[in-house]
């Protein structure tokens, strides 16, 4: 994925050099064109699909990252490209293919977006508006509705997992990434995440999560929470030194008033206690699901009201 496309440059033009990827044919399909984003699980490349000559993203796992303390990890890697491929909702990342080469190159192709993360912007341009922050989060609801359709829930939502795409005639679309965490509440012998192995993202962890008790979709919706929070103050509600004091935070403090953290903040009433109602402690507590959370998301930002919760909801958006 490109975070803007001089970034991209930058990095390939200060990683491509010793790079034994770069040039190379994975598969006899796809061949590595540019380095584009690292991490401590792997890199991203931009590719090219033969025969097709179709631009797509390659993420390469790290062959050092999985050892003795993560004996499951090649399998959750698969496992994750399995699950993804099966979604095709607009709003969430397209996969190709995935694989692995003869000499144990692990690799998932997908499609090649040209924007920034939401991360970035919130960076970048600071706090969100109403209007703009339902926007976003509308999306991330429809992508995720499919996946918690098929009994898969994502567990690592976060900014950096949310991709911003500049349409011609459309601004902030979104594409969800990273299904990395996913758990298959239809196969609970497919969930591959590593007793006593930290997995997940402290800031936007839902406390079920952190406690180890049941996740469902309402975990993700808890992430969302979060996210829209950080979108319309331009930091989270629970930031602390370490990570064991979020968590602790997460599971035992109510998040601060939103004015209290952005004091320029203009935000309807209602849109605030969808957000807190989203940061419930308690599950039972937030939105059941997707699908009611994104039908009171609809009255936000001028967008007209098409159901409520007291109603019958539609299937369609």
């Amino acid at each position: 994925m490109a975070d803007g496309s001089a970034q991209a440059s930058a990095t390939t033009r200060s990683g491509s050099g010793s790079d034994p990827l770069i040039g190379r044919l994975i598969n006899d399909r796809f061949k590595v064109v540019a380095l584009v984003a690292r991490g401590g699980m792997g890199k991203v490349y931009r590719a090219e699909q033969a025969p097709l000559g179709r631009t797509c993203a390659l993420k390469v796992l790290n062959p050092k990252y999985a050892g003795d303390h993560d004996p499951e990890f090649h399998k959750r890697f698969f496992l994750e490209a399995s699950i993804a491929s099966k979604l095709t909702h607009p709003n969430t990342v397209t996969i190709f293919d995935y694989g692995r080469t003869d000499d144990d190159v692990y690799y998932m192709a997908m499609e090649y977006l040209e924007g920034r993360t939401l991360h970035r912007a919130i960076r970048e341009e600071g706090s969100f508006n109403e209007e703009r922050t339902a926007h976003v989060a509308r999306q991330v609801c429809r992508s995720l509705r499919e996946a918690h359709s098929l009994g898969v829930i994502h567990r690592d939502l976060k900014p950096a997992n949310i991709f911003l795409v500049e349409h011609a005639d459309e601004h902030d679309f979104v594409k969800v990434l990273d299904f990395g965490l996913v758990k298959n509440i239809e196969n609970p012998g497919e969930d591959l995440t590593q007793a006593g192995l930290f997995m997940g993202s402290p800031k936007y962890m839902a406390p079920e999560q952190i406690k180890g008790d049941k996740v469902d979709s309402r975990t993700d919706i808890y992430s969302l929470g979060i996210i829209m929070y950080e979108m319309l103050t331009g930091k989270v509600p629970f930031d602390r030194p370490n990570s064991v004091h979020i968590m602790m935070a997460h599971v035992n403090e109510p998040p601060p008033p939103m004015r209290s953290i952005n004091p320029d903040i203009q935000i309807t009433p209602s849109s605030e206690e969808l957000i807190l109602k989203c940061l419930s402690k308690d599950p039972d507590q937030r939105y059941p699901s997707m699908e009611y959370l994104l039908n009171s998301l609809k009255g936000v930002g001028g967008a007209a009201m098409t159901a409520t919760l007291s109603g019958v909801l539609s299937s369609g958006d």
